[in-house]
């Protein structure tokens, strides 16, 4: 189907006796105890709800812009790497306290917060007031929220109660559908075909369809107590594999690693020399119908040294008609991969306590810091 590369009928029959888990309602609900599975099932009518949002919300035609930067940290910056797939102008995606040194009045700044808290994009908004003349804040409230209303600044509010990579729909559409609208996006395809393709991969992968007819259970098992590394091309699917690569790290609470061609094979490709560490790694190759030829071949090239270094790997192919349509549904299977992969390794996917403890001990070394000047 849309995985390619692992031998089902030795996989079934390997896993036979253990694969009844991820079939079974009560162990979902041991480990799902915050429910993600029905927020990952309500994704397709997220999408909906946000091309809707994006389709109301009144931004006026903006003349003169020459760029975009986004700022936005996590499954925030996600919206913005989308967008920056089908930009007309360039569009950067700013991970940092600081603007880059060329914004400036030709630029339209994005901010994006899913909280509205995030410290390094209020940090790069607070800069961002009057040196680009068109800004544009997307949040679901908090202090960006307050900055915005208080600043006169055109804001986007979207749903709260998710967890920001878990809204990605909200906060990517809407981006979308607000950027198109204003003429500074390429054609992105029908809505029709895009909420179709994401049926298809709710329909063929959630909990309920069982583990030999499931694509996204049987990837999971696949990589379970293994290291994933995913493999995208660039300007195309070097987007998703870092999707992938971050869901399976926050779900699934466990390493992964991304790249992508052609740059890996002027370093990375050298890693074969010693195969036998690649034993409790496992390769993803990502495809869609937009992947230059020469990337293709490259894929070709390199799924035969996988072979003959006898490092496993597999394909995972698109869904869908148009490129945006393609993008999201591979970020779709992901996130059903990552969410199976989370019960298998026996954990909740909904919390990340310790990013949580992370920001606490933070806060608390700036006050610290600041009590002392």
């Amino acid at each position: 189907m849309m995985v390619s590369g692992i031998d089902k009928e030795s996989y079934l029959r390997y896993h036979r006796s253990s694969m009844r888990e991820l079939d079974d309602r009560a162990f979902l609900t041991k480990y799902d105890r915050e429910g993600m599975i029905f927020v990952l099932d309500h994704f397709v009518d997220q999408c909906k709800e946000a091309i809707e949002t994006g389709e109301r919300f009144d931004f006026p035609v903006i003349e003169g812009i020459d760029q975009i930067i986004v700022c936005g940290m996590g499954g925030s910056a996600m919206a913005g790497e989308i967008a920056r797939r089908f930009a007309r102008v360039p569009l950067v995606v700013n991970r940092s306290y600081t603007l880059p040194p060329f914004a400036d009045e030709h630029t339209l700044l994005i901010t994006i917060s899913y909280s509205g808290n995030t410290a390094e994009t209020l940090s790069a908004l607070d800069q961002g007031i009057g040196r680009c003349t068109s800004i544009l804040c997307i949040s679901s409230g908090g202090r960006m929220e307050e900055i915005a209303r208080t600043r006169g600044i055109r804001f986007l509010k979207i749903p709260s109660g998710y967890q920001p990579r878990a809204a990605m729909g909200y906060l990517a559409l809407s981006l979308l559908i607000a950027l198109s609208r204003i003429g500074l996006l390429k054609e992105i395809g029908s809505c029709e075909d895009l909420l179709g393709g994401l049926g298809k991969i709710r329909t063929r992968c959630t909990y309920t369809v069982p583990t030999d007819e499931n694509p996204a259970k049987q990837l999971a098992r696949t990589l379970s107590g293994r290291i994933p590394l995913i493999y995208g091309t660039v300007d195309n699917t070097d987007l998703i594999a870092m999707r992938w690569k971050t869901q399976i790290n926050e779900n699934a609470k466990q390493p992964a690693f991304w790249n992508v061609f052609p740059e890996l094979n002027h370093n990375e490709i050298l890693a074969l020399v010693k195969a036998d560490l690649f034993a409790d790694q496992f390769i993803l190759l990502l495809k869609n119908d937009y992947d230059r030829r020469e990337n293709l071949d490259r894929m070709s090239i390199m799924t035969g040294l996988f072979e003959k270094s006898a490092v496993r790997f597999a394909e995972v192919k698109a869904e869908g008609e148009s490129e945006l349509a393609q993008v999201l549904s591979q970020i779709y299977l992901g996130d059903y991969v990552s969410y199976y992969l989370a019960l298998l390794n026996e954990v909740d996917p909904t919390p990340v306590a310790l990013i949580e403890e992370f920001k606490q001990a933070l806060a608390e070394r700036e006050a610290l810091l600041r009590e002392k000047q």
